[in-house]
């Protein structure tokens, strides 16, 4: 008996391999994102994903972050701009937090 699978555009088959990890990260900035929770663990978690996004970190929500990624830039912006929506609802110690993360990826030297 053969069976047939269609894959439909919302499909998470369809698409080149760096179009799925770009749409994975997406749900995941959105999953990580003040509005969607009120755990401040989800700002750092999105600290660790931007270190990723700008080639200072190996991995990103708990997957080996890629070489290439097309969207990479994109990508990058995108979790910016949700980094920055978390400053808005943090308490002090949490922003401190934040910032120490950031600026020690920041710090670190990337052989490209």
């Amino acid at each position: 008996m053969r069976v047939v699978i269609e894959r439909r555009a919302g499909s998470a088959y369809c698409g080149s391999m760096s179009d799925r990890l770009a749409a994975w990260i997406r749900d995941k900035l959105a999953e990580h994102a003040p509005e969607a929770t009120t755990d401040p663990a989800a700002a750092t978690e999105l600290a660790h994903a931007w270190a990723a996004l700008t080639g200072h970190g190996k991995q990103i929500f708990g997957m080996e972050m890629p070489a290439e990624l097309p969207e990479r830039e994109a990508l990058h912006d995108e979790c910016l701009a949700v980094l920055k929506r978390w400053i808005a609802v943090l308490d002090k110690p949490a922003k401190e937090h934040l910032k120490q993360v950031m600026t020690a990826y920041s710090a670190q030297h990337v052989d490209k």
